[in-house]
């Protein structure tokens, strides 16, 4: 129930900000060309919710690196020496718990 109370506190937030900046918005397109431009040097570069502008915000493919051929082949084989090391069962109780951790079954 608290973190449903802050969630909803945080909306309100939002929306009040929201309705501020629409609010400082339509004054600027009123006429008053200098507080326009006052208005929106006062924004933050976020959003009424908080979150950052698109123009400053995540990044939308630019920096993304797509793993190459061999780096996908190379977490497969990892992957594969793994599963086979698990498999054998030689190894201390701790060493075969590590390698469960590591392919995540538990």
């Amino acid at each position: 129930m608290e973190g449903q109370g802050k969630a909803l506190e945080a909306l309100r937030q939002g929306a009040r900000d929201m309705m501020n900046q629409m609010m400082q918005a339509m004054r600027g397109q009123q006429g008053q060309g200098e507080q326009q431009g006052e208005g929106q040097g006062n924004q933050t570069g976020r959003d009424p919710l908080g979150r950052p502008r698109a123009t400053t915000g995540p990044d939308f493919g630019e920096r993304v690196n797509v793993p190459d051929e061999i780096d996908v082949q190379r977490a497969r084989e990892i992957l594969e020496a793994i599963r086979k090391k698990l498999g054998d069962n030689a190894g201390p109780e701790f060493e075969r718990r590590y390698l469960e951790r590591l392919l995540d079954i538990q």
